[in-house]
């Protein structure tokens, strides 16, 4: 976010960036769309996954992906930087970006308001298939690989 161009902004499809980071990081503070919320409790984010056209995974670090996986449930298109963790959440249901090329992430924010506009709805259901629907089926879950670890040959 910090490497785009202010000038060019204006000619980014996006009409309001809320990022769920203190004001004090905002990695971007001169672009006017791109606004920092802080953290937000649970039944703030369900609003916001709510009013929103999708979801910008910005994080080039593997992580558990919950935002990703929270976005899926609601339905929503995500756009996440294309590394292998990404991959093997979103699939072919997911819109890419090079993490390190503000173009790329351009690109992929235009090819998600074409597919908005021609009304494309991702399907997450083989992605959601195979991940627990609450945190009992998770604990249950980590308890499973706990017990009974994955053998990778």
């Amino acid at each position: 976010m910090s490497r785009i161009d202010i000038a060019e902004s204006r000619l980014w499809p996006v009409e309001e960036l809320l990022l769920t980071i203190r004001e004090v990081v905002n990695p971007a503070p001169s672009i006017s769309w791109v606004q920092c919320v802080g953290h937000l409790s649970p039944a703030e984010m369900i609003h916001a996954y709510g009013s929103v056209d999708g979801i910008l995974f910005l994080s080039k670090k593997e992580s558990l992906g919950f935002p990703l996986v929270e976005a899926m449930f609601f339905g929503l298109p995500v756009i996440c930087p294309d590394l292998p963790y990404a991959r093997t959440l979103c699939g072919d249901q997911g819109i890419y970006f090079d993490p390190d090329s503000v173009e790329s992430l351009r690109a992929a924010l235009m090819e998600l308001k074409g597919l908005l506009s021609d009304n494309w709805k991702p399907d997450w259901s083989g992605q959601l298939r195979g991940i627990p629907k609450d945190w009992d089926g998770v604990a249950s879950k980590i308890l499973d690989l706990a017990i009974n670890p994955l053998v990778v040959d």
